[in-house]
């Protein structure tokens, strides 16, 4: 057996035959037989300015996006003679990103701060990247552990039920980020994916708060990082188009949440506007132009299964096919939960099990990973 650490259940989800098919290059990176696509990106030499307009910029992105695309087809023999550059597609994405920070658009938000200048929006986060903590996941769906999950401060969401508060919004305004969290650098932050792989992690899980406001360290740590690993990114997906493009020829999985069936109920308990339109745009973007590898957390809330569960399976079953899906029944109503009566309570047995009925009902897999 390939893996040294795994849970039992993992075994089990690797025999199901969907799941080999949904997940086959995954596995092929875990075996080490298939090559992870940011050591692929490397290898795409790009010659360009930085001092260049971001609009020329983003015009040679899509080139080189093409040229990675065509080299991803080809078998691994080929891959494997060809050469790490100096100067690569990986160096002009970190380019462009370090770009949008000075009129910030990484999320749907656009605050347009220029966090280079240390200007802050609602993430609270200027243009240093904050670690709180980093360790193998046993937690996450089981065809992905042990997961190097890499944890960082501050979000762009403001979930009044919120499990991670502590480190993604309560802090703001009443403690120094330096207190509860480590400053890293690209290198340092490299350094620590390559550890937690080294440890036995099976992947380089970018998860929350939300990785989308350090996004330009986490791509250029891509320069630093040499083994062949699965790159995940674990998010609540409310990117920008711009940011997308900036890192979806990069990550080898995604691991996005799908909180809310419509806008309504998004920005009620999340904050933000556009969540519906967003999401659906970003799920099919990495369905159709990505690796596709996907598993779409759904965690059912308390009388939210017609509003929010129900659509959002419809979407999937239609526009996102090849997901998986992980219907998580995990909601607990913390932090301002208890301002909200509707939604302070755990979901019930029969709630859950009405959405899984459901799935069941559109042919959705989700049995192995929730």
């Amino acid at each position: 057996m390939i893996f040294k650490l795994r849970r039992p259940d993992a075994d089990i989800a690797w025999k199901n035959p969907e799941i080999l098919k949904r997940f086959s290059r995954y596995r092929e990176i875990i075996e080490n037989t298939q090559i992870a696509r940011y050591i692929i990106a490397k290898t795409v030499e790009c010659d360009f300015n930085s001092d260049d307009s971001v609009e020329n910029l983003e015009k040679l992105l899509k080139q080189k996006s093409k040229e990675f695309n065509k080299i991803l087809s080809e078998d691994i023999n080929s891959q494997k003679n060809r050469k790490i550059q100096e100067k690569s597609y990986i160096n002009l994405s970190e380019t462009i990103a370090y770009k949008y920070l000075e009129n910030c658009k990484f999320c749907e938000r656009r605050c347009g701060v220029n966090r280079i200048q240390g200007e802050k929006g609602f993430c609270h986060l200027d243009k240093d990247i904050y670690v709180s903590s980093a360790f193998l996941h046993w937690g996450e769906e089981s065809v992905l552990v042990p997961s190097g999950t890499i944890f960082f401060i501050g979000c762009n969401f403001g979930c009044v039920f919120c499990q991670n508060y502590d480190i993604s919004n309560a802090w703001k305004g009443r403690r120094k980020i330096e207190d509860i969290a480590q400053k890293v650098d690209a290198k340092k932050l490299a350094a620590i994916a390559q550890k937690l792989v080294e440890n036995g992690g099976i992947n380089v899980n970018w998860v929350g708060s939300d990785p989308i406001p350090c996004l330009q360290l986490i791509l250029k740590s891509l320069l630093y990082q040499n083994i062949n690993i699965t790159q995940l990114w674990n998010s609540n997906f409310y990117l920008t188009e711009e940011s997308l493009d900036l890192i979806i020829d990069f990550m080898d999985f995604w691991l996005p949440d799908l909180k809310y069936g419509n806008n309504t109920c998004a920005e009620k308990y999340s904050g933000i506007k556009n969540y519906w339109e967003v999401l659906t745009r970003n799920l099919k973007k990495i369905h159709d132009d990505g690796s596709g590898e996907i598993i779409i957390r759904h965690l059912v809330m308390p009388n939210h299964v017609d509003c929010c569960s129900k659509p959002i399976l419809d979407f999937i079953a239609k526009e996102v096919p090849k997901s998986v899906v992980n219907i998580m029944g995990q909601f607990r109503p913390e932090y301002k939960s208890n301002q909200y009566p509707e939604i302070n309570r755990r979901p019930t047995s029969s709630e859950i099990q009405e959405v899984k009925k459901y799935a069941d009902k559109l042919n959705i897999l989700y049995k192995p990973v929730s």
